[in-house]
């Protein structure tokens, strides 16, 4: 992890602090995970799907999630930049994160899963759909868009800026997406980021989360 020595060892007591309490801490500065530590730590991250999420060549490597995420172990502000690369490994695309999530949810075995919080998608569907959805990725698409496809082994660089309720996702420093939603999610129980997947082995990794 890119970070100082004191804010990484601050941050891991402060993690192993709030085990007992079974709430985990607010972030309150910039953190920036780059995975080149070469494993994924327990204090940092809860793993849904253990077998679905590892770190090889200094970046996480998602496959066969089904819907499972990978959740950050801090609850983040409702204003905040979110800055990560993601590359997929095939036609499918299948590059997938959530923001403002309770941070412990997961799919069942089969897959089934109503997101927690707003689910952003590039490639989905076999790399038929780009949306911002709010829960449910089927039936409550905040924005959609059907032409731009995940190229294969293309690295990109997403950039996620939340101010309230009005969400902009650029990608490649390009405004791709933005919506507003009149309820933001961003609350108790909405307050998690997480990494996801569905089948197709992606990449990713630079991972960035600012207070803005």
């Amino acid at each position: 992890m890119r970070l100082a020595r004191t804010t990484l060892a601050a941050g891991a007591l402060v993690l192993c602090a709030t085990c007992m309490t079974g709430k985990d801490p607010k972030l309150k500065e910039a953190f920036r995970e780059n995975f080149d530590s070469g494993w994924l730590d327990p204090n940092i991250w809860r793993i849904t799907r253990p077998t679905a999420y590892q770190v090889k060549d200094g970046a996480l490597v998602a496959e066969g999630a089904k819907n499972s995420p990978m959740w950050l172990k801090l609850r983040i502000p409702c204003d905040v930049k979110i800055e990560f690369t993601a590359r997929s490994e095939a036609n499918d695309g299948d590059l997938k994160v959530e923001v403002f999530g309770d941070g412990r949810s997961s799919a069942d075995h089969e897959g089934a899963y109503t997101g927690t919080g707003y689910v952003v998608i590039f490639g989905g569907w076999r790399n038929t759909v780009n949306t911002i959805a709010r829960k449910d990725e089927h039936g409550a698409r905040l924005f959609e868009e059907n032409e731009t496809k995940v190229e294969k082994g293309r690295t990109y660089r997403f950039s996620l800026q939340i101010r309230g309720g009005r969400i902009e996702w650029f990608l490649d420093g390009r405004l791709f997406m933005r919506v507003d939603d009149p309820e933001p999610l961003c609350a108790a129980g909405n307050d998690h980021f997480a990494f996801s997947n569905w089948a197709t082995q992606v990449h990713f990794d630079d991972l960035a989360i600012t207070p803005l």
